[in-house]
């Protein structure tokens, strides 16, 4: 049975709650990573993340290559593999894919593999020297790279985004054997702010590779890799200003 009245329940709990400590915050910054392989025996995922609070992490898929049966008598061979490493302010990945004929008429689409991986950060823009609200320019790069080997039905591709405040970059890079290519760059990311102002960054990464079995024509089989990385290095500040990052982590070191 309660004896409190409603009254003297709230003004209980309310001592209690002004005199409980206050839970700190927890950190805003991460880590994620995502590979999967497709399209072939053993195919599947591992997944990373996001893990709070943590500067790195990575996920990998990698099943054995193997020769199998597709409709019972048509024989082929398979391989695919992902990787995704995941660091603050630099992301990296590799896939890779074959798919041959070994003796077969009738085929599935392709061999596939993928990752993405993602990082996020917060920072304080900071100064000795000028007073609070001050404008100020940081120049970062959305830093694409991408190495590659293929032939035969290849087809490959890499997307880096970049987020920082209200300003973006998405550089892209792409190769196939039938399509033109699109090469890898490196543009600038401009942001506007003021000195005491909270932003903040985040990178993505995702890579893509498909070696397909056959297209009509005939044409058989396909074999790609990709090495791609997406880095947000710090270029430039107003003379003055630092950045304080919540992960403790410092962007310019990228250079």
């Amino acid at each position: 049975m309660h004896f409190w009245t409603t009254s003297v329940a709230v003004a209980c709990l309310s001592s209690f709650a002004a005199a409980a400590p206050a839970r700190a915050a927890g950190p805003n910054y991460s880590v994620t990573a995502h590979a999967v392989t497709g399209g072939m025996p053993g195919s599947g995922a591992a997944y990373v993340g996001p893990l709070t609070g943590q500067t790195s992490a990575d996920a990998q898929h990698d099943p054995a290559g193997t020769t199998w049966a597709y409709y019972s008598t048509q024989i082929l061979y398979s391989d695919a593999a992902a990787f995704a490493w995941s660091d603050l302010g630099s992301l990296s990945s590799h896939v890779s894919a074959e798919a041959a004929r070994v003796q077969a008429t009738s085929f599935p689409a392709a061999v596939a593999a993928n990752t993405s991986n993602r990082f996020v950060d917060r920072f304080v823009v900071a100064s000795a020297s000028l007073p609070k609200n001050t404008p100020v320019t940081l120049t970062f790069r959305a830093e694409l790279s991408v190495a590659w080997d293929g032939s035969g039905l290849y087809d490959g591709r890499a997307n880096c985004s970049v987020q920082i405040g209200a300003s973006s970059a998405s550089p892209k890079w792409s190769e196939s054997w039938n399509k033109g290519s699109t090469p890898a760059d490196s543009p600038l990311v401009i942001v506007k702010t003021t000195v005491g102002a909270t932003l903040w960054i985040s990178g993505r990464l995702d890579t893509h590779v498909s070696a397909p079995f056959m297209v009509p024509g005939p044409l058989y089989g396909a074999r790609m890799a990709i090495d791609a990385t997406c880095e947000t290095p710090l270029v430039e500040v107003t003379p003055g200003v630092h950045l304080v990052t919540e992960s403790g982590f410092d962007y310019a070191t990228l250079l």
